[in-house]
């Protein structure tokens, strides 16, 4: 076991681990089923859903040429998920263009990059017919009739997603001797429309099934078996904190680098260099209403940190997991934070000195907060983000140990509870100062004096 004060303060240097909230479309994948989704389509093919409309065919198309199209491209979209689900590799390059050689190998690979992964349901909503222009340079290199599209893909895991990830998908068709085939999924990006990497974008996926998860990582299969085991390990210590209203079970992500993390997130490498993990999913969405949160590991930061500090990570993190349908737009992050490093650091014994050393060396230094930190305060690139997680956890910190645990909690619970049909949502001040009142009897501001003595007593 590591020294539990080196450990800490090499999570400081390495995290915050962050909870990135966002509307799961970083997380989906290749092309699946379809939901179909047209104005004027007067059938749907068999296995296809009705969705969204977003508008009209092809302008200038009449309306019984857009009908036969959309159906001819749903059939398509439905063979190819058919593909998927039953593994037929051959049925999959039917789909594919026969004049784009690069691109059918590149699908090819993706099919097999999959072939672990236990998909309970694979399905395509088209909700944008048309949906991006292609220049007449793409038109003429393509050679024939095209046709655009916004096609959402809706799947699910085995055993862990309630409701399906959607990740909205923009690809291209080409029509070919009477025969629509798909062409290219890039074609969106100039549009702005880029497609979200995934997992399996990055290469062959090996699968891990822990007691309380499943790993879909790039790399050894003893490698990810180490981060199911420090999630099954921390998925029973959430619980005894947060109690077991939630499934009780995570999702874990492992790319092969940081930029590959930094890829499934959409976002630029550097921005993730110190977070060793980040959690997505759904704020306030319920466990049996949702697809299940992500949590993926920064494998480049994970690397550095020792036994205790991956169990403190990972901890934190599914507490975000947990907690996910209690935490709304409104909630602090000071308390969505604190309370997550509350509950990672609960079995490890820190103190102010080994789990908070820059905001321990500021109040020494005589330079004293004056208020719990605002959301801005958390983002990656401010200077003083160690400190405002650090304030975050001691304030959780304080709350436990002065008013119990279970009122921390319940204040958590309180703050994030669903607001009544036909009430609007209160802004993040109302809804913690009543909360406040209501679960420990004091207000925000008698709150936050009493939190300052208690920095200034736990910095000496």
């Amino acid at each position: 076991m590591d020294d539990p004060n080196r450990a800490a303060r090499r999570i400081r240097s390495l995290l915050p681990v962050l909870v990135v909230v966002c509307a799961l479309a970083q997380l989906g994948a290749v092309l699946g089923v379809t939901r179909f989704v047209a104005d004027t389509v007067t059938r749907t093919p068999p296995g296809i859903h009705a969705g969204r409309s977003a508008g009209p065919g092809a302008s200038g198309d009449g309306e019984q040429h857009a009908n036969a199209r959309r159906i001819a491209i749903g059939a398509l979209l439905e063979r190819r998920a058919n593909a998927f689900r039953t593994r037929d590799r051959e049925a999959l390059v039917s789909t594919l263009d026969p004049q784009n050689p690069t691109f059918r190998q590149n699908q090819i690979g993706v099919f097999d990059n999959i072939a672990e992964v236990p998909f309970a349901a694979w399905e395509y909503e088209m909700v944008t017919p048309d949906a991006f222009d292609l220049p007449a340079a793409r038109k003429s290199a393509l050679g024939g009739p095209v046709f655009t599209a916004q096609v959402d893909l809706l799947y699910r895991i085995t055993g862990h997603d309630v409701a399906p990830v959607r990740v909205p998908q923009f690809p291209t068709f080409v029509l070919r001797g009477g025969t629509w085939y798909l062409a290219a999924d890039g074609d969106g990006a100039a549009a702005g429309m880029r497609t979200p990497a995934q997992v399996w974008d990055l290469g062959p996926v090996t699968v891990v099934q822990g007691t309380h998860s499943i790993v879909l990582g790039i790399g050894t299969r003893a490698a990810l078996r180490e981060f199911a085991d420090t999630t099954d390990k921390a998925v029973p210590q959430v619980s005894a904190v947060w109690g077991e209203s939630w499934p009780g079970r995570a999702v874990v992500v492992v790319p092969g680098t940081q930029a590959e993390m930094a890829r499934l997130l959409g976002a630029e490498p550097s921005k993730y260099a110190k977070i060793a993990a980040v959690t997505t999913g759904e704020r306030g969405a319920a466990a049996d209403a949702a697809a299940a949160d992500r949590v993926i590991v920064n494998p480049d930061a994970f690397r550095e940190l020792g036994d205790l500090e991956r169990r403190v990570v990972m901890t934190h993190e599914i507490t975000h997991v947990a907690s996910r349908a209690f935490t709304r737009a409104w909630t602090p992050t000071w308390l969505s934070e604190g309370f997550a490093d509350y509950v990672g650091y609960l079995e490890s014994a820190q103190t102010m000195r080994t789990a908070a050393p820059e905001l321990r060396r500021d109040v020494k230094a005589g330079k004293v907060p004056v208020q719990l930190p605002a959301d801005a305060g958390f983002e990656t690139t401010q200077e003083d983000l160690p400190q405002a997680y650090e304030m975050g956890w001691l304030a959780c910190k304080l709350i436990a140990e002065r008013w119990g645990r279970a009122k921390l909690v319940e204040l958590y619970r309180t703050v994030g509870a669903e607001r009544p049909p036909g009430v609007g949502a209160p802004d993040s001040a109302s809804a913690l100062s009543s909360a406040m009142v209501s679960v420990l009897g004091t207000g925000p501001d008698a709150f936050t004096k009493t939190w300052l003595d208690y920095l200034r007593t736990q910095a000496e």
